[in-house]
């Protein structure tokens, strides 16, 4: 049976700063775009943060992922990626705040995720609890839930 300590171990993931585990599978030498296989446990979260490059969420296996965004003008949107909903690919917008978590029974959910143009923690950031919920009041308990 496939687990998540065996997916860890397999692919030689690390700790993400968001959360979850994760590791570069390839960065293309122009820097046009990168990837990595993401993995995120039950019961953690990966935390809101924002980039500035599209990000494109491909689900391989596990629990159904949720992906929670706010976008710049205050919307709210979730979606749903997994086996259990038939939705196997997303792409969140480059300027949207979003966080994700899994649920179900397997205790994870296994994603690949391409960034374009390619990712760089440079233009990363994670979410300040205080200055998200500032910036939006009327989303306070979803951030408070998906920021450490």
């Amino acid at each position: 049976m496939i687990s998540a300590d065996s997916i860890i171990e397999h692919f030689d993931l690390e700790p993400h700063p968001e959360g979850g585990f994760y590791k570069r599978t390839f960065l293309a030498n122009d820097n046009a775009f990168s990837s990595i296989v993401f993995l995120l446990t039950k019961g953690n979260f990966s935390a809101f943060h924002q980039l500035n490059s599209d990000e494109q969420w491909n689900w391989y296996l596990g629990d159904t992922i949720i992906i929670h965004e706010i976008f710049p003008d205050g919307t709210y949107k979730k979606t749903e990626l997994g086996k259990q909903v038939l939705n196997f690919q997303y792409i969140v917008q480059a300027g949207n705040w979003f966080a994700s978590e899994c649920v179900e029974n397997h205790g994870f959910a296994f994603c690949g995720c391409t960034v374009i143009p390619a990712f760089s923690f440079d233009n990363f950031i994670l979410a300040d609890r205080k200055n998200l919920t500032t910036q939006f009041p009327e989303h306070q308990e979803i951030i408070e839930r998906f920021t450490r």
